[in-house]
């Protein structure tokens, strides 16, 4: 669901991240950071920069729109310094993908959110049982580094 609290951009409180939309992710999560990946290959226009949330600028994200970056429940697309989370995010960050995933992102934009989080969270609370855990954070490797907003974990 979208969170109801003025646009980041526009206060001191946290550092301005561009004109891109921003994914923060878990970068110790398998699933998540494979999600990453795909998103990277399939934006060719460069649409998102992305953040793990163990660095201090997704922290300062995660604590400004009062989410907890240490339990992590759920990754974060910024849109026009709005925060998009849980099944909503999913939806917005698949609407910039392209053909297939666009349509998906648009069709997933219809289903209500008290459906569609229940469906997240399931995910979300079994991703690492399922999919596994990185003893590091993702590092982005040379190519991928412009399209991160901090390279330095916690």
């Amino acid at each position: 669901s979208m969170l109801r609290k003025p646009a980041f951009g526009y206060l001191s409180v946290v550092p301005k991240v561009g004109k891109n939309d921003v994914v923060i992710f878990d970068g110790k999560c398998v699933l998540c950071s494979s999600s990453v990946r795909l998103m990277m290959n399939l934006d060719k226009k460069g649409t998102y920069k992305f953040g793990a949330v163990q660095t201090d600028l997704g922290r300062k994200l995660y604590n400004y729109f009062e989410l907890d970056p240490d339990t992590f429940d759920t990754f974060m697309v910024l849109r026009d310094g709005r925060a998009f989370t849980r099944f909503e995010g999913v939806s917005e960050a698949a609407k910039l993908m392209g053909f297939p995933w666009n349509v998906l992102g648009f069709v997933g934009s219809c289903v209500p959110n008290f459906i569609g989080d229940r469906i997240y969270d399931f995910v979300q609370r079994n991703r690492i049982s399922w999919f596994g855990k990185y003893e590091k954070c993702f590092v982005p490797t040379k190519e991928q580094k412009e399209r991160f907003l901090s390279n330095d974990p916690n």
